[in-house]
Order: C-alpha cells, then sequence, then structure tokens
C-alpha cells in the first residue's frame, strides 16, 4: 500500500515510520522547513505532495489546517483521513467548538468569546479563568490564571489580532474520551485519555500539549462516553468526516464540562493506542478513510505512553548544526515500543534531526496500570540519547495506590 501524511510539523512521523515498518511505502510531506532532515532514512520525504496524490491507496492528515484540501481530494477519488474543514473549524474557532458543544447538549463551562486580547480584560472571574487564542496556536498560549494579574499577562502575551474565548475554571478531573467516526458511525470501542501536559513531574511547567498518557479503552459506551463524543453523532452524520475524534473534559461528581474537541490523531495518545492493537495500525488507518471499519481490536488493559526529548525543548528550537546526536538502543525490538518522531536514520545510525526536540515516544501495555509504567520506562532506560528528558510520573494520578483519578470515576458512575 502506498500511504501519503501531510504534515506541517512532523507531529505524525512516529505513526508514518510504524506504517513502513508494516511493509507499506509511505511518505511524509510536511511544511515547516526546519524539519527538513526529520524521517529521512525512514519514511519517503518528498519537497512536494500532490505529485504523489494520484498513486497513494491512503492519504492522512496529520493534523489541523488541510481541511481546504479534501474536497479537491476527494474529486480525484480519494477519501482522507483527518480531514475535514468543518469539524477542523470546531477545535481552530475556540468559539465555534463552544457553540458546537451547546447545540448538542454537552455543558461547557462559563464562557465568553472576544475577537482580541483587549476586548477581553473585561472577562476576570475570581474563581480563576482560563485563555484560550483559536487557530492552530501552540498549547503554551492557553493560560490558567488563579489571579488577575497573570490573567492580563496572559493576554497581552497573544497577537492582538487573536480571537480568544475566556473560560470559568472549573474544578474536576480531567479526561479526554475517543471515538473513531467512519463516516457513517461509531467505530467500537472508546477510549479515554488521562495526558499529562505539563513538562515537570507534578504537572508544573510549561504547557508542552503532552508529556505523555495513559488510554484506556471503554469496554461499552459508559456514561462519559454518552455524555460526550457519543453527542456529536447527529452532527458528525452531517460531514464527510472520517478519523478520530475527541472530547477534552473536566469531570466531578454530578457533571462534565467539555474544554474542547480534537478531530485529528491526539499525540501521543495515538501511540498509545498502537500499542494495544491486535490487528495491524495500517488496517485499522485505512479502513476507517474507507469508511468499512466497524470495530477496532484492541487490548483491553491499560496502554502508556512517555514523551522523550532533549533541551532547547521546550523552551526554544534547536539551532541546525544541533543535528546529530546518536539515538542509541534502537533496535528490532525496542521499535516495538517507541516511535521515532524527530529523528533520521544515516549509515545505520539514528540521530537526532533538531527539527524541534521530540525525540520518540515510548509505549506499553501491561495488566495494570503499575506494570504499564514499569514497563514503558523499562524501554526508556534501553534507548538512550544524550541529555534526554521526560517526566517520570506518567500514569502515577490514575495508579489505585496513588493518584486513584480512574477508580474515582468508576465511584462517580462515568466509567464501567
Amino acid at each position: 500500500m502506498r500511504v501519503l501524511v501531510l504534515s506541517k510539523t512532523g507531529d505524525g512521523l512516529g505513526i508514518a515510520h510504524r506504517i513502513a515498518l508494516e511493509g507499506h511505502e509511505v511518505d511524509v510531506w510536511i511544511q515547516d522547513p526546519r524539519y527538513k532532515r526529520a524521517g529521512v532514512g525512514l519514511v519517503g520525504r518528498p519537497p512536494s505532495w500532490r505529485p504523489l496524490v494520484a498513486k497513494a491507496d491512503l492519504v492522512i492528515c496529520d493534523t489541523v489546517g488541510f481541511g481546504h484540501y479534501e474536497a479537491t481530494l476527494r474529486r480525484i477519488g480519494k477519501q482522507p483521513l483527518a480531514c475535514n474543514l468543518v469539524v477542523e473549524q470546531a477545535e481552530l474557532n475556540r468559539a465555534k467548538g463552544m457553540e458546537l458543544f451547546e447545540k448538542v447538549g454537552i455543558p461547557t463551562p462559563p464562557t465568553r468569546s472576544f475577537s482580541s486580547p483587549r476586548d477581553a480584560t473585561s472577562a476576570w472571574s475570581d474563581k480563576g479563568v482560563v485563555v484560550k487564542p483559536s487557530g492552530n496556536i501552540s498549547t503554551a498560549k492557553t493560560t490558567v490564571a488563579r489571579d488577575r494579574a497573570s490573567f492580563l499577562w496572559a493576554l497581552e502575551s497573544l497577537p492582538s489580532n487573536t480571537p480568544v474565548i475566556v473560560q470559568e475554571l472549573v474544578e474536576g478531573i480531567e479526561v479526554s474520551t475517543e471515538g473513531w467516526w467512519n463516516g457513517r458511525s461509531w467505530i467500537r470501542p472508546w477510549n479515554h485519555t488521562f495526558e499529562e501536559k505539563r513538562f515537570l513531574n507534578g504537572g508544573i511547567g510549561p504547557n508542552t500539549g503532552c508529556m505523555g498518557n495513559v488510554v484506556v479503552v471503554a469496554k461499552t459506551k459508559d456514561r462519559l462516553v454518552q455524555e460526550t463524543v457519543g453527542r456529536l453523532e447527529p452532527f458528525l452524520k452531517r460531514t464527510s468526516y472520517r478519523g478520530p475524534v475527541d472530547v477534552n473534559a473536566i469531570v466531578n461528581k454530578d457533571k462534565v464540562w467539555a474544554l474542547e474537541i480534537t478531530a485529528r490523531f491526539g499525540y501521543d495518545a495515538i501511540e498509545a493506542l498502537a500499542e494495544g492493537l491486535d490487528e495491524p495500525l495500517t488496517d485499522v488507518l485505512f479502513e476507517t478513510a474507507m469508511g468499512v471499519k466497524k470495530e477496532m481490536r484492541i487490548d483491553s488493559r491499560p496502554m502508556i505512553a512517555v514523551r522523550v526529548s532533549v533541551p532547547p525543548y521546550p523552551h526554544a528550537d534547536p539551532k541546525e548544526e544541533d543535528a546529530g546526536r546518536p539515538l542509541l538502543g534502537v533496535n528490532k525490538f525496542t521499535l516495538k515500543h517507541i516511535f521515532l518522531t524527530d529523528v533520521y536514520l544515516e549509515g545505520g545510525q539514528y540521530k537526532w534531526a533538531a527539527g524541534d526536540g521530540v525525540v520518540y515516544k515510548a509505549t506499553a501495555i501491561g495488566e495494570d496500570f503499575r506494570e504499564a509504567r514499569r514497563r514503558v520506562y523499562r524501554t526508556i532506560s534501553n534507548v538512550t540519547i544524550q541529555d534526554m528528558q521526560y517526566r517520570t510520573d506518567i500514569g502515577k494520578r490514575v495508579d489505585p495506590e496513588m493518584g486513584k483519578e480512574f477508580d474515582t470515576l468508576r465511584e462517580w458512575g462515568w466509567l464501567n
């Protein structure tokens, strides 16, 4: 099979490489020139994607922002995966996302929308707020402000023409619920993700978007599925979208509040999910895009992913001369449990490509949360690079003997 991945900053390189390891011909076009080395030697890195479309059996968009190409791709007989203008706008335009939740009956925190940061200065609440800019902007610009001074600073740090929403801060357990949509109906089963977005242990430091997560399969259509992503079904039926759909939410004993929708691969949840598949990843992606997938064959045990990076990530972009640092311990055994991202292969040696600093994601599955954690950190100890950095507490907040958040959600009746 020939697979073409359209990318902005190489987010899907790990998935593309896994498809290649499953025996397929894979090309990844990356828009950002900083990533000129990333993936070289692992997958095809064409200078242009258009000449390759006609021969591609599967076209994947690894992030939002490509939705305007869907109509063109469909006209030439291609059904792209995770590519739809209507659905992606619900993520990129925060206000539209909140309107969608309201229409389908998913509660949201008290939210106000503004056309610019300057217009939002009156939106402060003594309960604290979250400032979220619209557009495909770094998650580092999403700010939780518990005092007015931090709130005003967050607004001042945004470009003056950026639309924003300001949400009142709500307390509870943060969890994402994902379903895969085949164009007509849900692909069973659904799954829940417990993600750590901050750079340092304990949830402190810069917001990177993801430093690791735990994914748990929803064995049935539980209450959390029903009251979040499940309610999007009427909306999705009116679109041509095919691919994963995720609702990130805050949950307490009595209520769920939707925070945002994601209609694309969720990093690093997609890598964790792939760890538990009992069928080739390529088959899942292809059959979803073709609209014939009805059930995903996947293990019901906890899955985990941990992001491994090198400095200056996440504080700054690396310099071009930083490229070439060797990544050691990559072999046919460890490749089953790692997803290489900002990496290239030269002369049989895996090296850092210095595109951003996210070198790989380690994954594992275990009988319980503790075993999954033990296995993933064992892999990290075997696949090393100088100055490697990663969180050592991924999965702790759902462990029954530590954070207990998974058991708490079950006690509240949200999970089965």
